[in-house]
C-alpha cells in the first residue's frame, strides 16, 4: 500500500475527529503529511547562563529543581510551582493546565528547559517552558514549527511525522536519479524527509531544504515538459503552405498590403512576433505559442496577421475572449482592421439570439465563416468548423483539458489547430517557466512610438480633496474616471476602503452631481456587461470598482485612477490597473492612495511611479513579495510551491535547469530505467499536472 492510501488514522492518537482536522491542512494521508513542511524551527542548542538572558528572550537553559513542586487547583485551572537554578541564579517556573508533570519534577533533578524568560531586576521566572531530560534534549535541539488550525498543536503533529517517518519505504519514489544526484551533491528523498522535521543541527536542516526545493521545482518543470512532449509526438497540424509559388505570391502579396496599410509601422518587437507565429503556423506541429507583452504593445495587431495568413490559406479561426465585452471589443478592431478584406467574421457570444447563433453555427459547419470572436460558447458541442486552423485565446485564466478537447472537436478534419495564447501579464522569466512551461513563447517588450507615458503619484488621506478637484477637471474634459477598491464590503478586520462605502460615498456627498456606477465581481455577468457598456458609451462619469477591471476593455475617455489602499495590491497588479488608462492621446493621471507606514510598501509604490516597463515591475515584484504572494501562481492553477523561492532560491532554479536539459536531452520521452521514477513521482506527488488541469 503506497503512502497516498494510508490513512492517517492508521498512526497512533489519530482518531476520526482528529484526522478532520489535520484535513483542513490538506492532509488527508500519509504521503501528504510527509510532504507538510515546517514553517520554521526552534533553536534549543544554545544553552545560555540566566544572568546573561535579555527580559522576554525565548532561551534554553539548564537547570536544578531546588524546590519540591505544589500542584493546585481552582475549578478547571491547574498550576504546577517550583524554583530552578543554574548553580549562579535562582529562577520561579510555572506550568499552567498540565498536572502530569507533576510526575516528571523532582527536587534534585536537572533538566534542560526552553521558555520566554522574564527578567526584572534580579528575580527571573519562566510560564510553561518545555522541559527535557538528557536524551530528550539531544533529540530535540532544533524543533520543527508547523503551520496549526484549531484543535491541533506543535507536539501532535511532531508525533504523527516521527512515526510515519519511521513507516518510510520505497513506495514513495525518489525522483532524482543517482548519477545526476551524487554530481549536484544533494541528499536522499529518506534523508531530506527525516531532516527537514527532525534535523539534529542548522546544517541538516539547509541540506534537506535544498535537496527537497529542487525536487520540488524539477517535478513540475519536467511535467510541464511531458504535456508538451506528448503533444508534440501525438497531435498533427495542417500545414499553412501555399500550393504552389504563383499562389505563395498572391499570399505574400496580401499580407504585404496589410502592412503597408496602417497608419503607423509596426515596432521591431511586433514584426519579430508575427515571423515567430507565421514560422509556426507553416509546420505540421500544432503551435503552442504564448504571446505575452505589456498592456498596449500592440498583441492583437500580431495576431491579426496570424489571422489574415490563415485565412489567406483558405483556413478558419476561432478568437477567445474571457468576457463578452471584451470580445465585442475584439470583434469592432478585427472587423475595422480587415474591413478591405472580403472575410466573413461573426461574434458568437451567451448573448447571441438563438436565431442567429443557428445561422453562424451553419455558415461555421458550411465553411462560409472565416473568423468566429467570442466567449466559452464558442466550446460548446454543437459548434463545428470545415477547417479551423488557428485558435487564439486572449486569456486571465488559462484554459484546461476540457476546454482544450472541446476546440479540437470543433474541427470536422483529424487535424489539431494551432494554438495562440495571449496575456497582457508581464511575468519574470523564472516564473513564466514554470507557468508556461508547456508553451513557446514570444516576448514584446518594445511599445509602440509616440505613446504617451501615464502620470504616477503617491498620496494620502490629507491629499483626497486635492484629488476630488482632478477628478471633476478631468470629467469637465469629458473623459473618464476609475476608482478601484480592495474590497467590495466593509471588513472589521480590515481598515480598507470598499466599493459599496466609496460609491455611496462618491455618489451621495462628494459627486451627487455626476453618473456614478458601482461594479464588482459579486455581480451577475450580464449586469457587469450593461454597467462596463455604460462606461464605455459614456453614460457614466466615474467608475467605483474592485480589480474586476483589470480584464478590461479599452476606453480611450478614460484619463484618470484613483486605486484606494493602493498598498493592499503587488505591482504587477497595479500595473495591470493602470493599464486600462492611457489607451488615447489624453493625457493621463493615475493616484495611488495609501496612509501606510509600511516600508516595503511605500517602496512598491514609489517603484511604480518611476517605472512603466512591466517586465521590470514584475521582477521587482517577486523580489518585494516573494512567490507565494506573486499575482499568478494560484489563478493559473499550478500546485502552490512550498519550499522553492523564484527569487532567493537562484542556484537551486540553475542547477534544476542544467540538469533538467541533461536529461530531455539524453532521453526526451523519459523511457530510459534510470528516469523512469521521475513520471512515477509525478503522479504521486503532482497528478493534477499530468491528468491535465494544466495546458
Amino acid at each position: 500500500m503506497s503512502f497516498q492510501e494510508k490513512k492517517l488514522t492508521e498512526l497512533k492518537q489519530i482518531s476520526e475527529k482528529r484526522a478532520k482536522l489535520f484535513s483542513k491542512l490538506n492532509i488527508n494521508n500519509l504521503q501528504d503529511l510527509l510532504f507538510f513542511f515546517p514553517r520554521d524551527y526552534q533553536d534549543l542548542s544554545e544553552i545560555k547562563p540566566l544572568h546573561l538572558v535579555v527580559n522576554g528572550e525565548m532561551a534554553t537553559i539548564r537547570a536544578k529543581i531546588i524546590k519540591a513542586p505544589t500542584l493546585q487547583r481552582r475549578g478547571k485551572l491547574s498550576w504546577i510551582k517550583t524554583v530552578l537554578t543554574d548553580n549562579v541564579t535562582m529562577i520561579s517556573a510555572i506550568w499552567f493546565n498540565q498536572p502530569w508533570l507533576i510526575q516528571k519534577i523532582k527536587v534534585g533533578y536537572t533538566f534542560y528547559f526552553y521558555g520566554k524568560i522574564q527578567n526584572q531586576g534580579r528575580s527571573f521566572s519562566i510560564q510553561n517552558p518545555q522541559i527535557l531530560d538528557d536524551t530528550e534534549y539531544e533529540q530535540n535541539k532544533i524543533q520543527a514549527i508547523y503551520p496549526l488550525t484549531n484543535g491541533l498543536n506543535q507536539k501532535l503533529i511532531r508525533f504523527a511525522v516521527k512515526q510515519t517517518l519511521d513507516l518510510y519505504d520505497q513506495s514513495l519514489y525518489d525522483p532524482i536519479p543517482d548519477e545526476i544526484r551524487r554530481e549536484a551533491k544533494l541528499s536522499t528523498l529518506e534523508y531530506a524527509l527525516e531532516k527537514i522535521n527532525i534535523p539534529d543541527d542548522k546544517q541538516e536542516c539547509l541540506i534537506a531544504r535544498e535537496r527537497l526545493a529542487f525536487e520540488e521545482l524539477f517535478l513540475v518543470r519536467t511535467a510541464l515538459y511531458l504535456l508538451k512532449w506528448k503533444r508534440t509526438e501525438s497531435e498533427k497540424a495542417y500545414p499553412l503552405i501555399a500550393a504552389d509559388d504563383i499562389e505563395n505570391k498572391k499570399i505574400l502579396k496580401k499580407m504585404n498590403h496589410l502592412r503597408d496599410d496602417l497608419p503607423f509601422e509596426l515596432t521591431k518587437a511586433q514584426m519579430l512576433a508575427i515571423n515567430d507565429l507565421l514560422n509556426d503556423l507553416k509546420k505540421s506541429k500544432p503551435m503552442n505559442r504564448l504571446l505575452q507583452g505589456d498592456v498596449g504593445s500592440g498583441k492583437t495587431l500580431v495576431a491579426a496577421f496570424a489571422i489574415a495568413y490563415a485565412i489567406f490559406c483558405q483556413g478558419q479561426c476561432i478568437f477567445m475572449a474571457p468576457t463578452s465585452i471584451l470580445a465585442k471589443q475584439h470583434y469592432q478592431t478585427l472587423t475595422s482592421f480587415f474591413s478591405d478584406q472580403n472575410f466573413e467574421i461573426r461574434l458568437l457570444t451567451g448573448q447571441t439570439k438563438a436565431k442567429e447563433r443557428k445561422e453562424i453555427l451553419e455558415n461555421a459547419y458550411s465553411g462560409k465563416i472565416d473568423l468566429i470572436i467570442g466567449t466559452h460558447a464558442v466550446l460548446e458541442k454543437d459548434l463545428k468548423m470545415k477547417n479551423l486552423v488557428l485558435t487564439i485565446t486572449d486569456e486571465q485564466h488559462r484554459f484546461g483539458v476540457e476546454q482544450r478537447a472541446a476546440i479540437a472537436n470543433v474541427n470536422e478534419n483529424d487535424y489539431t489547430p494551432h494554438r495562440l495564447v495571449i496575456s497582457a501579464t508581464p511575468i519574470p522569466r523564472t516564473l513564466g517557466l514554470i507557468l508556461y512551461g508547456d508553451l513557446d513563447l514570444t516576448l514584446m517588450r518594445e511599445l509602440p512610438k509616440g505613446r504617451k507615458k501615464i502620470q504616477t503619484y503617491t498620496a494620502n488621506s490629507k491629499d483626497e480633496k486635492r484629488i476630488y478637484k482632478l477628478i471633476r477637471q478631468a470629467v469637465s474634459r469629458d473623459e473618464q474616471v476609475y476608482v478601484v477598491c480592495p474590497l467590495i464590503e466593509d471588513s472589521e478586520e480590515l481598515d480598507v476602503d470598499s466599493v459599496e462605502s466609496v460609491y455611496k460615498k462618491f455618489s451621495e456627498k462628494i459627486f451627487p452631481d455626476l453618473k456614478v456606477g458601482l461594479m464588482h465581481g459579486g455581480l451577475k455577468a450580464d449586469l457587469k456587461n450593461s454597467i462596463m457598456q455604460d462606461f464605455l458609451d459614456n453614460k457614466i462619469n466615474i467608475l467605483v470598482s474592485t480589480t474586476v477591471i483589470e480584464v478590461g476593455v479599452d476606453n480611450p475617455r478614460a484619463s484618470f485612477m484613483l486605486i484606494r489602499n493602493a498598498e493592499r495590491f503587488g505591482l504587477a497588479q497595479l500595473h495591470q490597473l493602470r493599464g486600462r488608462i492611457g489607451r488615447s492621446d489624453l493625457e493621463s493621471i493615475c493616484i495611488l492612495l495609501s496612509d501606510t507606514e509600511d516600508e516595503i510598501a511605500l517602496t512598491r509604490l514609489k517603484t511604480l511611479c518611476k517605472n512603466d516597463d512591466g517586465f521590470a515591475l514584475a521582477e521587482e515584484d517577486l523580489r518585494l513579495r516573494g512567490p507565494g504572494d506573486f499575482f499568478g501562481t494560484k489563478q493559473h492553477g499550478l500546485p502552490q510551491f512550498k519550499l522553492i523561492n523564484l527569487y532567493e532560491d537562484q542556484n537551486v532554479i540553475q542547477s534544476v535547469d542544467y540538469y533538467f536539459s541533461q536529461i530531455i536531452t539524453k532521453d526526451p520521452a523519459l523511457k530510459n530505467q534510470e528516469n523512469r521514477n521521475i513520471t512515477k513521482a509525478i503522479q504521486q506527488r503532482y497528478p493534477e499536472l499530468l491528468s491535465g488541469i494544466i495546458l
